[in-house]
């Protein structure tokens, strides 16, 4: 079985990915750059490595016999053209979103991604949008390959809308300016007083939990608004059959940083509620607007409380939203059919066939 070293930014459970430890037909070893980058220790194990312990690439390339090196990130798939040069494997580099911008990137950061572009054999920016922000910088189209993350659907079976008349509004993501969270709870606030019983949760945690929370107490969204900053990931489904609408108010931040597609988009239509979300980035490739969700324009307050207006006044159109969203999910994201096109994707540069 053919063995895939993995370059990832970190080992935490959001980094623990399917896309490293569960491609079909492949071995792997899941490095990260240092000691540090190892941040939840619960989850190390003889396959956790470290970049800076590997003192001749050549010899650890024969001792745990590698065939391809999979870097997670661009910056990282630079990191690794050293190692590339000396041990002659192919290289595949992933790109999942600020790192197809120039949004807080070290000085060089675009000389740089133009020489991997040249040296690496192949990249998998996780959507179509991405995969053109690369391309016009200087990726060969013949070496680009859309590799969309998938969803565990075991994990988020279909549930179906609640039609029992509560009006919990959701949304999950990282509290950092991209994820538009400011604009979902301005939104919130101007619908507040036509459903006096609709509530909004947050859960997330990052640099912007003070000014969240201050923000909150500015719009006066009292009890209405619940701020959930330390949720492990295993109790996330749980807490999402809780939700009538999921609402990803996605941006593009003022340092040019942006999405790929948000898994939470995916986890949300997969189980089976109904969406509204901003025409952002990715986003688009995933949700037809009156489809399978609600599409707005990013950072428009008011096109969004219209949107999430008309959610709750036309509970009637949810079924139609979810049972759309979920054959799209399992058409297009499910995580099984996602990992063997990586494996098949893999075997055409290592000239095999599956």
């Amino acid at each position: 079985m053919p063995k895939v070293i993995h370059l990832n930014l970190r080992v935490d459970p959001t980094q623990y990915i399917p896309q490293i430890r569960e491609v079909p037909g492949y071995d792997y070893i899941h490095l990260v750059r240092q000691p540090k980058y190892m941040v939840n220790l619960s989850l190390l194990n003889e396959k956790v490595q470290y970049l800076s312990e590997i003192f001749s690439p050549v010899d650890y390339v024969e001792k745990n016999k590698l065939s391809l090196i999979h870097a997670h990130h661009g910056q990282l798939g630079l990191l690794m053209l050293p190692f590339k040069e000396e041990t002659n494997l192919p290289l595949v580099t992933s790109f999942r979103g600020r790192d197809a911008t120039l949004a807080n990137q070290p000085v060089g950061y675009l000389d740089g991604m133009k020489m991997l572009f040249e040296q690496g054999e192949c990249f998998f920016p996780v959507c179509q949008h991405l995969a053109h922000r690369i391309n016009l910088w200087g990726c060969p189209a013949d070496k680009i390959r859309v590799l969309y993350g998938g969803v565990d659907l075991n994990l988020f079976p279909y549930k179906g809308p609640n039609l029992q008349g509560t009006q919990n509004i959701f949304s999950i993501g990282r509290l950092v300016e991209k994820k538009g969270h400011h604009v979902l709870m301005q939104a919130f606030k101007k619908i507040k007083a036509k459903f006096p019983r609709a509530t909004l949760t947050i859960i997330g945690g990052g640099e912007l939990e003070s000014y969240i929370k201050s923000l909150a107490a500015q719009l006066n969204l009292g009890t209405s608004f619940r701020l959930l900053n330390r949720v492990p990931k295993s109790q996330v489904p749980e807490l999402m059959g809780q939700a009538d609408i999921f609402c990803a108010p996605s941006l593009t931040a003022s340092n040019g940083d942006v999405e790929g597609i948000p898994n939470t988009i995916k986890e949300a239509m997969a189980t089976g509620i109904p969406v509204v979300a901003t025409n952002h980035a990715g986003i688009p490739e995933i949700i037809t607007n009156n489809q399978d969700g609600i599409l707005v324009r990013e950072n428009d307050v008011d096109h969004l409380a219209q949107a999430l207006e008309f959610m709750l006044l036309n509970r009637q159109l949810w079924e139609g939203y979810a049972l759309a969203a979920r054959q799209n999910v399992e058409q297009n994201f499910d995580q099984t059919k996602q990992l063997l096109l990586q494996a098949k994707y893999y075997d055409e540069l290592l000239g095999g066939s599956r």
